[in-house]
């Protein structure tokens, strides 16, 4: 009686009662898909502004530090933070005044500043006197010292033909070298004959193998200058001689001097 449309016919091969249960089906299913297309586009909604895709501008890192300085600045300014006496409120936006560790400057760093030593590698050990050097030219032995900045010294070594090993070292201790690109092109060469040949570069060898093994590195090696005999070219730095200081850290108390 409710839907005339769907009265029988005898051309119609469905039964009335199928039809009717059919459309009342769909009669109750489509309210509740579009309740829950609306409750699927709300949360994908939502979902896109919390992620900052609906256009809401996400203040960068740098705005937030800069923030975060600025309100420092007012809570000085309007004494909200008590300061140690004798201690003026800083400017805005300027230094920490509670951070007082030192760190070296570049110009702490100006090779033009920086002192020359001299040492006399005579009846030195060589490996405890690479690792005195290799101090010396990075600066761990002053109060200034920075890993990452170069406040070490200029070092010249005199008398480096003169300059010992222990043990069997003189004859077991080999220097190897090679040519790339070369098979079987590899040369050995003992401690005594490459300290007859060319003296200088066993020191070298061994400081540069105790520093930093980057640009810092290969900058100071280059403050060290070593030389066979006991002349040297830059007597106009002034170098101090150190020589005793270097042999009462070589020899430990059990060695003979």
């Amino acid at each position: 009686a409710h839907l005339p449309h769907l009265q029988s016919d005898a051309r119609s091969h469905v039964p009335l009662s199928s039809l009717t249960r059919t459309m009342a089906a769909f009669a109750v299913s489509a309210p509740v898909c579009a309740h829950v297309a609306g409750v699927v586009s709300s949360r994908r909604a939502g979902t896109a502004k919390s992620a900052g895709f609906s256009g809401v501008k996400v203040p960068s890192k740098d705005a937030v530090r800069l923030a975060s300085k600025r309100s420092v600045a007012m809570a000085y300014a309007h004494g909200t933070v008590k300061l140690p006496e004798g201690m003026a409120a800083p400017a805005k936006l300027g230094p920490d005044v509670f951070n007082s560790t030192y760190y070296p400057k570049g110009e702490d760093t100006d090779c033009s500043r920086k002192p020359w030593i001299v040492v006399d590698a005579a009846d030195l050990r060589l490996g405890r006197l690479s690792t005195l050097l290799a101090t010396y030219l990075r600066g761990g032995n002053v109060a200034t010292y920075s890993p990452s900045m170069n406040m070490g010294t200029y070092v010249v070594v005199i008398n480096a033909e003169q300059v010992v090993v222990s043990g069997k070292k003189f004859e077991d201790k080999l220097y190897k070298r090679h040519t790339q690109g070369r098979p079987g092109a590899m040369k050995e060469e003992s401690f005594r004959a490459l300290q007859a040949r060319i003296p200088e570069r066993i020191i070298e060898k061994a400081v540069r193998g105790m520093l930093p093994k980057n640009r810092m590195g290969r900058e100071l090696f280059t403050q060290l200058k070593v030389y066979s005999g006991s002349e040297h070219p830059h007597a106009a730095q002034n170098p101090t001689d150190v020589t005793t200081e270097v042999k009462e850290r070589c020899y430990s108390s059990s060695m003979k001097r």
